[in-house]
């Protein structure tokens, strides 16, 4: 059962991802890499698990929680990694300057 739900939950973050549509957000390189990353990740483990060589145990219920966690995340960013991570945005220290009196 847990083998199937991680399987539906890594194709439903490789779906999210791929069809991610930028509308005007920044490029930001680290954040494609990783998401490549993750993408590669779950495509693999989708396709591990549907050719027989990845059965996940019962007692790894805490790691398919934590998947579907972050899936949900995935799902409420609409795929956009940095918002889900909370990428930061070079700082300029505009908030740390006083203003002019």
């Amino acid at each position: 059962m847990l083998t199937y739900a991680t399987a539906a939950i890594c194709a439903l973050i490789f779906a999210r991802l791929f069809t991610y549509q930028r509308n005007g957000a920044r490029f930001r390189r680290v954040v494609s890499l990783l998401a490549a990353g993750v993408m590669m990740c779950c495509g693999a483990a989708v396709i591990y698990i549907i050719t027989g060589k990845l059965k996940v145990a019962p007692y790894a219920w805490p790691m398919v929680g934590m998947l579907a966690v972050f899936a949900a995340g995935v799902w409420r960013c609409r795929g956009n990694l940095a918002a889900l991570l909370d990428y930061p945005q070079a700082w300029d220290g505009r908030e740390r300057r006083h203003a002019p009196k």
